[in-house]
């Protein structure tokens, strides 16, 4: 695979696929909880088939924070890079490829673009995303997020989760939503779900 001509979000696409087809091959016969396990294998197997590895010691890249499921590094410019050990996907990977592509539809003006796979400092095995560096201002209020998620037509729930027909929206706290130096509000870390 040529990382370099291939299309944004391929690599995102195909891993979701490759799970998505794990999971359909497990089938019902097994639980859930098999399914992760099984999605990872695959997910490596890809990695190691289309030198899909990123060596976090070739990139220029500052240790910034770690949280619940990533690592996060700044390249010292323009963007960020997040270690992603899917851990709240649940049992079933496909709840992360789900989460960031609606991520990416609803806040694409700080979109996740998948890169590879790496291991992180913990040895999990993880998504290796980039997005983009925003310079903020500040965090944004709990007010601004409001207003901001009702303007793309979702109801709210309580001062951090929000839902529309098809998606649930949570986490939408300050701290995950910034007001960049340019007035408009980037969504970094929310939690994304189908609704049941």
């Amino acid at each position: 695979m040529d990382r370099e001509n291939s299309p944004i979000n391929s690599i995102l696409e195909q891993a979701a696929f490759i799970t998505r087809k794990s999971k359909e091959a497990t089938g019902e016969a097994e639980p859930t909880e098999s399914y992760k396990g099984e999605q990872i294998k695959e997910l490596i197997k890809f990695a190691n088939d289309n030198n899909l590895w990123i060596d976090l010691s070739h990139l220029n890249i500052t240790y910034m924070d770690r949280g619940g499921e990533n690592e996060v590094f700044h390249d010292g410019n323009v963007s960020v890079v997040k270690l992603n050990n899917f851990e709240y996907a649940g049992d079933d990977l496909e709840n992360f490829f789900i989460r960031i592509a609606a991520h990416n539809k609803f806040f694409s003006n700080v979109p996740y673009q998948m890169i590879g796979f790496a291991y992180n400092s913990q040895q999990e095995f993880c998504a290796v995303l980039i997005q983009p560096y925003i310079l903020a201002e500040r965090e944004a209020t709990e007010d601004e997020i409001a207003t901001y998620m009702q303007a793309l037509g979702f109801e709210m729930d309580y001062y951090d989760e929000y839902h529309n027909s098809d998606y649930e929206v949570f986490d939408a706290v300050p701290n995950n939503v910034l007001y960049g130096i340019d007035g408009d509000l980037y969504f970094i870390d929310t939690q994304i779900r189908l609704r049941s």
